[in-house]
């Protein structure tokens, strides 16, 4: 079997630990471990290059062209070579009120207009591959052959299924890791934890100083247990977890959410919010607020009476099931299936 994996050339870098990229580089790194020669990078410096550099490449002695981050311009008929593309989310199409903050001048709107039409596209494909039951049913609405799709859950790095350290501190620290996007919600979460009372509690929040951030800085000012510990490199992530004694995660729309299943990796209570939309299968150990004030009630709850152990374990065996080699073996397996 011979597949190749389409994408431009940074799409395989490591980079900083950003979702999708972060699975095109476990994805390949993996696959190719498998079938070695048989999976190459069919990879372009930009989108432009490819354009013009289609025509030079033989796409026709491949089994299967996987396309595994959409680019405006992908799928395309690569000859007798089966077309799989993988989805991350339908959220610009079925949410787009959540990209206001990033729908600002000119340049935003082109880009969220041109990642929704990429979206439109990419439902061409032969084949799709969704990273969640979620996204499967969002390609299906928008008229995609449900037969067609396979559900591949992403995997987690295996710095997460380390053990955890041992925490015996007087503060019950309540944390969050992710952008401060309107999508993500975080406002909901600071206003539940600035109505918890008690003293010996304090919020962390890691994430680029970007998007809604001055707007919740000021509001967590009013509050001094509340500090934001800027941007948590790739290389500390699993150290930044582990500050934490409760991991809040209150989005309103997630294709998988990474966040979720890494922080009960590392043992922790997650706390989201039940109108979001965050697929089943990743939402399944997670404590569930309706509100503002019953998420408030959950942390007081956790600071004052723990995390119950048999709870802790069980999430923690769940969330540790989601591995790249995981992922990759399923993913050889649709390959079986389609070429």
């Amino acid at each position: 079997m011979k597949v190749a994996f389409l994408g431009l050339d940074g799409d395989f870098d490591k980079g900083i630990g950003e979702g999708t990229q972060r699975y095109v580089y476990e994805l390949y790194r993996n696959v190719r471990r498998k079938l070695g020669n048989g999976a190459r990078k069919a990879s372009f410096p930009t989108l432009g290059s490819y354009l013009a550099g289609i025509a030079f490449e033989d796409f026709g002695r491949y089994d299967i062209v996987h396309i595994p981050k959409f680019r405006f311009g992908f799928p395309f008929r690569a000859g007798k070579a089966v077309t799989l593309t993988t989805e991350h989310d339908f959220q610009p199409i079925f949410a787009p009120e959540l990209d206001a903050d990033r729908s600002v001048g000119l340049k935003g709107w082109l880009h969220t207009r041109i990642l929704r039409e990429g979206l439109i596209r990419s439902l061409s494909s032969d084949y799709l591959i969704a990273n969640s039951t979620l996204t499967r049913d969002d390609a299906v609405k928008l008229g995609y052959d449900k037969s067609r799709i396979y559900v591949v859950s992403h995997g987690l790095d295996s710095r997460f299924f380390t053990r955890p350290p041992e925490k015996r501190r007087e503060t019950f620290t309540v944390g969050y890791l992710g952008a401060f996007r309107m999508r993500k919600n975080v406002k909901f979460a600071i206003d539940a934890f600035m109505a918890a009372e008690g003293k010996k509690m304090r919020m962390l929040l890691y994430g680029n100083s970007s998007y809604q951030f001055a707007e919740l800085s000021k509001l967590a000012a009013k509050d001094r247990r509340i500090k934001f510990g800027g941007f948590a490199p790739e290389g500390g992530i699993v150290q930044t977890y582990d500050r934490f004694d409760a991991f809040v995660f209150p989005s309103l729309y997630e294709g998988f959410g990474f966040p979720i299943l890494e922080a009960q990796a590392r043992g922790l209570p997650v706390v989201i919010y039940k109108g979001g939309k965050i697929p089943a299968e990743v939402r399944k150990h997670c404590f569930v607020a309706s509100s503002k004030e019953e998420m408030t009630g959950i942390l007081e709850e956790l600071a004052g009476n723990g995390y119950n152990e048999k709870e802790r374990a069980s999430a923690m065996r769940y969330a540790r099931k989601f591995t790249w080699e995981r992922c990759a073996g399923e993913t050889m397996a649709v390959y079986g299936r389609i070429a």
